[in-house]
């Protein structure tokens, strides 16, 4: 199989954070990059029809299948060596299509980080001056600061902290991606992360929003290797035929913009809604404490505490709940490519239908 090696320059819309088990973030870990392509990939080929519910593996929270080592060999060799003839033996073995793009047991990824480089003035620090936390006082509806304020959430108080150190600045990664997937699904995959998805964690206080600034490939020229711009490289359609599937699918066919924010909350619709604010600045403090308190205002309106949690993520065991981590209901802000931002909140909560 080929392999085309590719450069993505990246701009920080919101603060990266990318840490590691013990919380810190001072590099900027590709496992965490690959596993955010992989979730969002995952939301698209769901929301998008490409998976279905019974290839969903609830312990591992993604779509898997368990196949021995010695069986998926024997496959592989059964169909032949070139990428169509492997692609026919993972799809035999009924691998659904996001392992078979990112892996799975006895199979490698299809698209590999080789290198991250922070670019020009960057920093992993605090460079927008954020607080340790904030907090949303229940009863005035007011937003607060200050270290006199509760640790964690409880009756009266809903605490949020922020992730620092965070990543601020731009970066390049350069990535070897399946030369048969990189028209069809990386670049629309790329582009779909430029406009709505999100990298590395903290995502319930709207960080990992990046802007894809420049894509270059690695091309023979005069006998000499060198990265040449990639003009084109927004692709607004998948075509999944090169991987067993006779479908193509839009990027925002499954996005739906709402008016309000109460649809936000729809488990049973299979997109991505938005409710957009009609005010939003570059100041990403001003835009999160005001999204977060929209929010927290939604959040009132779910009285069952299970679909709550479901909605809005949880922290700690409750006693007879079993639910996925991590809120489904997401700050949204992104810069458009004329320098202005658009802002509003964002719904996955599509995905707990997996769990029903």
């Amino acid at each position: 199989m080929a392999k085309v090696k590719l450069k993505v320059d990246f701009e920080t819309i919101t603060p990266l954070w990318t840490g590691d088990a013990w919380m810190k973030n001072s590099e900027i870990r590709p496992s965490s990059l690959i596993g955010s392509l992989r979730f969002w990939f995952e939301v698209i080929c769901y929301f998008g029809g490409i998976c279905k519910k019974e290839e969903f593996d609830t312990g591992k929270g993604r779509f898997e299948k368990d196949i021995k080592n010695d069986e998926i060999r024997k496959k592989l060799l059964d169909f032949g060596t070139d990428f169509n003839g492997q692609v026919k033996a993972l799809r035999e073995l009924n691998i659904p299509i996001p392992a078979i793009v990112f892996g799975t047991t006895g199979w490698k990824s299809l698209i590999e980080i080789k290198n991250i480089q922070p670019l020009e003035d960057y920093c992993f620090g605090n460079k927008l001056n954020l607080p340790d936390k904030f907090c949303i006082n229940k009863n005035s509806n007011q937003i607060q600061e200050g270290k006199d304020y509760p640790r964690s959430s409880n009756n009266n108080y809903s605490v949020f902290y922020f992730k620092i150190p965070y990543f601020w600045g731009k970066f390049e990664v350069v990535l070897e991606v399946e030369e048969n997937i990189k028209d069809s699904i990386f670049l629309p995959l790329l582009t779909f992360m430029d406009k709505y998805g999100y990298w590395g964690g903290g995502w319930n206080i709207g960080y990992g929003r990046l802007k894809v600034l420049n894509v270059e490939i690695l091309k023979k020229n005069n006998d000499k290797k060198e990265f040449q711009k990639e003009e084109n490289w927004k692709k607004e359609e998948f075509d999944f035929s090169c991987v067993g599937l006779n479908k193509k699918l839009d990027i925002h066919s499954f996005v739906e913009m709402k008016s309000g924010e109460n649809d936000l909350k729809n488990k049973t619709k299979k997109q991505i809604l938005i409710s957009k604010d009609n005010t939003s600045c570059e100041n990403y403090l001003n835009n999160i404490k005001s999204l977060i308190l929209k929010k927290a205002n939604l959040r009132k309106t779910e009285n069952d505490q299970k679909e709550r949690h479901y909605l809005f993520g949880k922290t700690g065991n409750i006693q007879g709940e079993d639910l996925p981590q991590g809120s489904k209901i997401l700050p949204y802000i992104n810069r458009l490519d004329d320098g202005s931002y658009e802002c509003g909140l964002l719904s996955i909560a599509g995905i707990l239908s997996l769990y029903d």
